[in-house]
């Protein structure tokens, strides 16, 4: 996904940026060399974090891809591609596949879902 830096800036040591994207805006954790402001990048994104169904990824409302921050998460609204028995989901978010860890199965086999994630990283894909 293609993001635009509108900030960045160091918290506890790491590096964050603030970021924005056809798909809405959020900040993450950055691990790179420090991008310039305004530059526009392909990123992927990783989550450090294991999901668990109807707490922190659920059935979405909206029926389309999205990211925001809301009371310091990062809500994300994607399109459930496949989940496995092994506690693996792919999510399309926006032109993106992006790979979750789940502590058990989903309930959900297709559709919209949202996650609420402490802490995204980006990495540049350098395409």
């Amino acid at each position: 996904m293609k993001i635009r830096v509108t900030d960045t800036f160091l918290k506890q040591n790491i590096l964050h940026v603030s970021f924005h994207s056809p798909i809405g805006e959020a900040t993450a954790l950055w691990g790179d060399i420090a991008p310039k402001i305004g530059e526009i990048i392909d990123v992927e994104f990783d989550f450090e974090q294991v999901f668990s169904w109807n707490i922190n990824v659920k059935p979405a409302a909206e029926k389309s891809s999205k990211i925001k921050m809301k009371d310091g998460l990062i809500q994300i609204t994607a399109e459930l591609v496949k989940a496995d028995e092994d506690g693996c989901a792919a999510l399309k978010l926006g032109d993106s596949i992006i790979l979750i860890e789940l502590d058990g199965p989903l309930s959900q086999k297709s559709g919209f879902v949202e996650l609420s994630a402490t802490a995204i990283q980006l990495y540049p894909t350098h395409i």
